[in-house]
């Protein structure tokens, strides 16, 4: 006959014990693999993050420097002082603001937001059936 293993063994004798041994055991390792899984995906993420940051940076300076481009040529065509220029230049970006605001205020969607609105009332609808 086959020699027992040792966990066989130590089943043999007190088989609660040995049961709640083999669970603790097994939540152990899973916390400890919790633990290095969380710390790789923690240095994930802010990798994630620092990216993150370093692309906005790097969007925010190009609208300023677009913004400082736009001053230039209005400097350089009116000839006028640069805080001439920058009011100018304000009033450009506002009004263009304004009308793209009103050109894209209506729903972009409005297919979708119909068809969501009819499975709404199907559903209602199949709902006060079954009930």
């Amino acid at each position: 006959m086959a020699e027992k293993s040792s966990v066989q063994q130590a089943m043999e004798g007190r088989p609660a014990a040995s049961w709640a041994s083999i669970f603790l055991d097994y939540f152990d390792l899973k916390a400890r693999l919790l633990a290095v899984e969380s710390k790789e995906a923690a240095s994930h993420f802010i990798g994630l993050l620092v990216m993150l940051g370093v692309i906005l940076v790097l969007a925010v300076f190009s609208v300023l420097m677009y913004g400082a481009f736009l001053l230039y040529l209005v400097a350089l065509f009116f000839h006028l002082a640069w805080g001439w220029s920058a009011l100018i230049c304000g009033m450009i970006l506002t009004s263009s603001s304004i009308l793209a605001f009103f050109l894209l205020r209506k729903p972009v969607f409005q297919l979708t937001i119909k068809d969501l609105e009819k499975d709404k009332e199907w559903l209602s609808q199949s709902k006060t059936k079954t009930s």
